[in-house]
């Protein structure tokens, strides 16, 4: 089994957990995940099974969407209602006003540098972010360069104190200090209370697919109860076809473009070698804004299907091998 998995997270299940799952329902090692999303959250969580896991980088740099709540007048050490308060102005959460809110919400778009929580798992001198919070030491965060690409709210006070909105941004966004940005420009504080990952990528909620769902396939295939199959290791080979639930690799990776080699040169590219530009076809130029990240990567199909990725070297007009999934 090779690809990716649309899964949707419950919330209280941590990204490492949803993995160590996947990896007792397939009954296979290699499955990894393109996005952590907070422990609390719910929603999206792209999982790459077998050599997919090898394009795991490719999706990581997605963009993500979110919609999310937050409460003003409360401030927590984590950013989420899930944290000690630690601050926050009631009274004057309660004198803000919709026009005011919808004015603050206009300034969070765009470029930005933004702080990551505390309580995250950004790695820094080795260690995560949350390590040091929960040791009570200090260390210096560096801001991180973001964008907020649209945030549109969806409900203002329809509950006092709360707003609900959705934001699409990129990589490496942190809602959770968006909340805390909007309490601090309102001046009375804000947390989050609710979030869910509504896209990542081509990946999208309403496709998603849920744990129960698949433990489901596996029970009518085999008999084993969905509690079972999660908690006891089974070392047979899975009877249930799980194809439905697995996108093939190159599927999600539409805005690469594409090369068709024949048989002679295909050979040299599994092997690692070059290919001359004039000797593959190229069938889709790749759609990525030119200079950035992978703007030079090409998916690679050959007599079988697809193969792999390579990177295209225009000054030399040759194909480099970068991720080869067949040998």
């Amino acid at each position: 089994m090779d690809g990716f998995i649309n899964f949707l997270k419950p919330a209280g299940m941590t990204s490492h957990d949803a993995v160590t799952a996947m990896r007792r329902i397939l009954r296979m090692k290699k499955i990894g995940h393109t996005g952590t999303l907070d422990p609390m959250a719910c929603g999206v969580l792209s999982v790459c099974v077998g050599s997919a896991t090898r394009a795991a980088e490719y999706l990581e740099s997605d963009s993500k969407a979110y919609r999310c709540e937050l409460i003003l007048g409360r401030i927590t050490d984590t950013g989420d209602i899930w944290g000690e308060t630690v601050g926050g102005d009631p009274e004057a959460a309660e004198k803000i006003t919709e026009e005011q809110v919808r004015e603050v919400l206009a300034s969070m778009v765009g470029p930005q540098d933004q702080y990551p929580p505390k309580y995250s798992a950004i790695r820094i001198n080795g260690r995560r972010l949350y390590e040091y919070a929960r040791n009570g030491e200090e260390v210096e965060i560096e801001p991180r360069r973001i964008e907020v690409y649209e945030l549109n709210p969806l409900h203002i006070f329809e509950e006092p104190g709360r707003i609900m909105f959705d934001v699409s941004c990129s990589k490496g966004t942190y809602v959770r200090t968006i909340c805390t940005d909007i309490g601090e420009k309102l001046g009375c504080g804000a947390t989050m209370s609710f979030l869910v990952r509504t896209a990542s990528g081509s990946f999208r909620l309403d496709e998603s697919v849920t744990m129960e769902e698949m433990l489901a396939v596996i029970t009518e295939a085999e008999g084993i109860p969905g509690e079972e199959i999660l908690s006891v290791r089974h070392d047979e080979p899975l009877k249930a076809d799980m194809s439905r639930f697995i996108r093939p690799a190159d599927s999600m990776l539409t805005h690469f473009g594409s090369v068709t080699l024949d048989e002679a040169e295909h050979k040299k590219y599994v092997n690692g070698g070059k290919v001359a530009m004039r000797n593959a076809e190229i069938t889709r130029q790749n759609s990525m804004e030119p200079g950035s990240r992978h703007s030079d990567v090409f998916l690679v199909y050959g007599p079988e299907g697809f193969a792999g990725t390579a990177k295209l070297n225009i000054e030399n007009r040759v194909f480099t091998a970068d991720k080869v999934f067949v040998r």
